[in-house]
């Protein structure tokens, strides 16, 4: 939810509610302060679609957002980083816990022999009408959590920045340069940030064994924790998100999912959870949403979680309530 939160922050500053970019996302207002909360990538498309519609669809937006994302920003991902003996270390880390961020692109570092170290960012799985935006937008939060982690005063190694053609083409506005601080061209084949060669063994000033072993505990925990909400745990909430009513059981997703249901039920458990889980996870935040509109009647909102009448809704938030509080 951080990553939409800095959106919505944003947007704010420039006299935009946050309501107007959560519309149709499915994400209610008061969770935007919810740090456990997670949220699909489609409701993250919603808002960056909300966003571009809002502002307008502009090189260099990504890249005046992106700079808003700080270490702090990261949470258990960010002091990972922070206490890592070496660049080179993060990058190891950074990569396999990379489902903990809010990037959208696939990031890949290698050498080359020129030498540089090169840092790819590839985004052809994102949606063609947004990837500007999350493209630059990942790049800029990649260079400036680099920067935090190198905060000393000699210059920073960035040398190039690179552009893939459905990115970005010169000339690109001023931001780029502000931002990034060295050459930026457009029309590349791929996107890229390159670096001094020996980058990648630079020490960092709050380098901690101790610390780093820890993150790493807390980060394998939430990273197995947000692979749970993939593979088909992920496919039987995309089902249910695009129903009118969540009154469904097990037997009709399936077959939907074209699976037999003891089969679902069974990969269901395999990754930690079942069907009535996500079912009262879908409708615990639609619920959310709906007690904030106020033309929703009751009778309504509870036709659409699935409920007889309001006061089977309200057991069944109860329900909910204190398999929260446990």
């Amino acid at each position: 939810m951080v990553g939409v939160s800095i959106l919505c922050e944003w947007a704010a500053v420039a006299g935009v509610p946050a309501e107007t970019l959560l519309r149709g996302s499915h994400i209610p207002p008061a969770l935007l302060t919810d740090p456990e909360q997670l949220i699909e990538a489609r409701q993250e498309i919603a808002v960056i679609r909300a966003l571009l519609r809002t502002f307008g669809d502009r090189p260099g937006l990504g890249v005046e957002i992106g700079r808003l994302y700080h270490l702090t920003a990261y949470g258990y991902y960010g002091f990972l980083l922070a206490s890592c003996s070496s660049v080179r270390e993060t990058m190891r880390h950074g990569l396999r816990y990379a489902p903990l961020t809010f990037a959208f692109s696939t990031m890949s570092v290698y050498e080359t022999d020129a030498p540089s170290v090169v840092q790819d960012l590839a985004a052809e799985d994102v949606p063609r009408d947004i990837r500007r935006f999350v493209v630059e937008r990942d790049l800029a939060a990649a260079v400036q959590l680099q920067r935090e982690l190198l905060p000393w005063p000699r210059r920073f190694p960035l040398r190039e920045v690179r552009l893939a053609d459905d990115v970005g083409r010169s000339p690109l506005p001023a931001v780029f340069a502000e931002h990034f601080g060295v050459p930026v061209s457009g029309g590349h084949a791929r996107t890229e940030l390159v670096y001094d060669p020996g980058f990648l063994d630079e020490p960092l000033p709050m380098a901690s064994p101790h610390t780093a072993a820890m993150m790493i505990q807390q980060c394998e925990r939430i990273r197995t924790e947000r692979l749970h909400r993939t593979g088909i745990a992920a496919q039987v909430r995309a089902q249910l998100w695009g129903r009118e009513s969540l009154d469904v059981g097990l037997e009709e997703i399936a077959e939907c999912l074209h699976y037999p249901p003891r089969t679902l039920r069974r990969r269901l458990a395999q990754e930690g959870t079942s069907f009535r889980a996500i079912l009262d996870e879908v409708r615990w935040t639609v619920a959310e949403e709906l007690l904030r509109t106020p033309a929703v009647s009751r009778g309504e909102i509870a036709r659409r979680l699935g409920y007889r009448d309001w006061s089977s809704y309200l057991r069944a938030r109860r329900r909910w309530q204190g398999r929260t509080s446990a």
